[in-house]
């Protein structure tokens, strides 16, 4: 059966595929949980380090650093648990929710090469486009704004 909706408390869940899909889902998630909390995740400034390059001692963090430092935590969190077990064992040794997130866009946005492949095989896709035997306009119109949207 598939589910009709979610908890707005949760965060969606990522099985490996319609990436695009789950990055917008688990942004707005992040909205909603704190304002700056995609910050943290994009950024990745989380850990306070003095002059030397060195971690400062959690004693003496400003509330600031802390709030970040708590904002990360709940990132990874997140990301962990909105991962199946076969994509949370690529990132679940990070300290960082920008490393984890980082992880899965090259894994699932690829490098450039693998970009200009995936277009490629849409604009393969887009030229090849037809409605199918007993398909509705509406069903045509939705698998064409699929389509359409991917090269996005």
């Amino acid at each position: 059966m598939k589910n009709e909706g979610q908890a707005v408390n949760c965060p969606p869940l990522f099985r490996g595929v319609n990436y695009d899909y789950w990055k917008q889902r688990i942004i707005a998630f992040y909205d909603a949980c704190h304002i700056d909390m995609w910050e943290v995740v994009k950024e990745g400034d989380y850990i306070p380090l003095g002059q030397d390059g060195e971690m400062i001692p959690k004693t003496v963090w400003t509330d600031e650093q802390k709030q970040r430092y708590l904002l990360n935590s709940k990132a990874r969190k997140s990301i962990m648990c909105a991962l199946t077990e076969d994509e949370y064992t690529k990132v679940h040794s990070f300290k960082s929710a920008k490393q984890m997130w980082d992880t899965l866009v090259f894994t699932y946005k690829g490098s450039t090469e693998v970009k200009q492949n995936k277009l490629s095989l849409l604009a393969r896709k887009y030229e090849l486009f037809e409605m199918e035997d007993n398909e509705s306009i509406q069903a045509m119109f939705g698998h064409f704004q699929t389509i359409v949207n991917e090269f996005s």
